[in-house]
C-alpha cells in the first residue's frame, strides 16, 4: 500500500515537480495551492503525510494550517514537513527543539528542498 502525500503550496511550479517526485517514488498524491482546498482534501482523504510551505497567501499561512491540523483529533497523527524559505528573507533559522511548542511539526526543511532530502525524510516519519 502506498501512502498518500498531501503537498500544500502556492507555487504552482513546486506543486507540480513534488507531485512527480512523489509519484516516481510510488507516492499517491494529492496537492493544493492555497489552504482552503488543503482543509478539503484533509477532510475528504485519508492522508498520511503533509508537505507544507509556511509563507503563502499570508506569510503565516502554513504555521496556521500546522496548528488546524494538530489540534484536531482525526488529523493530529498525520506528521508534516514544514517546508521554508523563511530563513533567506529573514535569516531566521526554525528548530524543532526551541520551535516546536508553538509550532506542531515534525520536522522543518529549507527551500529548495532536495528531492532525495526530502524522500528520505519521509521515509523516516512514515515509518
Amino acid at each position: 500500500m502506498s501512502h498518500k502525500i498531501l503537498v500544500v503550496d502556492d507555487d504552482l511550479d513546486v506543486l507540480e515537480t513534488r507531485r512527480i517526485v512523489l509519484e516516481r517514488n510510488k507516492y499517491e498524491v494529492a496537492t493544493a495551492a492555497t489552504i482552503g482546498v488543503a482543509k478539503e482534501i484533509l477532510a475528504g482523504e485519508q492522508i498520511d503525510l503533509i508537505l507544507l510551505d509556511v509563507m503563502m497567501e499570508k506569510d503565516s499561512d502554513g504555521f496556521v494550517f500546522a496548528q488546524y491540523v494538530k489540534s484536531r483529533e482525526e488529523y493530529r497523527r498525520i506528521p508534516i514537513i514544514l517546508a521554508t524559505a523563511v530563513n533567506q528573507r529573514t535569516k531566521f533559522k526554525f528548530d524543532i527543539e526551541k520551535d516546536g511548542d508553538f509550532l506542531p511539526v515534525e520536522k522543518f526543511m529549507e527551500k529548495p528542498i532536495d528531492s532525495d532530502d526530502l524522500i528520505v525524510a519521509m521515509r523516516g516519519l512514515l515509518k
